[in-house]
């Protein structure tokens, strides 16, 4: 009899445990992350914030309790601009708030493409980057040397915005240059989004986080 009593004691007591650190998990999980433990996180995923740029600069734009608010979209938007001020050094090398509204005229896809080659940190190398951009006409075109070769990309015309599929043979030739790299797109349900390259792993350490990043295809 004693000995089944205290058999049920000791299973109280491991369930008594279960259930404590399934509830101290939650804690973990469902607290509020400061900024800097935001950035933090980010930077092992990938994404970090250059030098000599500080937690001051973001908090130039926005107050901390925006920041602190459940989520990462602001921390990363905020990553993804450039200063406020010359010389408009980018916050993060390789993630870009890009606004989708942005083919205006000769020069763009031609910027568009440089940052692009930027957020890869050398992992695609394009050369000789050239562009032709006439709205009126509906007429544009992006091109570059890879390897030796020549690319040539022609792009839809749909008033000032981006042609989405320009950014497929992007893709392809960063597969070519560095597979263990990717592309990666954060929607922020407008008209402007995030576009970042990290390593395969990166971009799975991002999924485990619940930053909602998707490859760029």
């Amino acid at each position: 009899m004693l000995e089944i009593v205290l058999l049920l004691f000791v299973a109280l007591l491991l369930l008594l445990q279960a259930k404590i650190s399934i509830w101290n998990s939650k804690l973990v999980d469902t607290r509020v992350l400061t900024l800097e433990e935001k950035l933090d996180l980010l930077t092992e995923c990938g994404f970090k914030l250059n030098t000599p740029f500080t937690v001051e600069n973001l908090l130039a734009s926005w107050p901390r309790n925006e920041f602190e608010k459940p989520g990462f979209s602001l921390v990363l938007v905020s990553l993804g601009m450039t200063e406020e001020q010359e010389p408009w050094g980018n916050h993060c090398t390789n993630l870009w708030h890009m606004d989708s509204e942005c083919i205006e005229d000769h020069g763009d896809y031609k910027e568009l493409t440089q940052r692009m080659v930027e957020i890869t940190q050398g992992s695609l190398p394009l050369e000789n980057i050239q562009d032709f951009i006439d709205v009126e006409k509906k007429e544009a075109w992006v091109s570059f040397s890879f390897k030796g070769r020549e690319f040539k990309i022609t792009c839809r015309v749909n008033d000032d915005w981006v042609d989405p599929d320009f950014f497929g043979k992007l893709v392809e030739l960063l597969q070519t240059a560095d597979p263990d790299k990717i592309f990666v797109h954060f929607d922020l349900g407008g008209q402007d989004c995030l576009l970042g390259c990290v390593t395969r792993d990166q971009f799975e350490m991002l999924l485990k986080q619940g930053i909602e990043f998707a490859p760029l295809i």
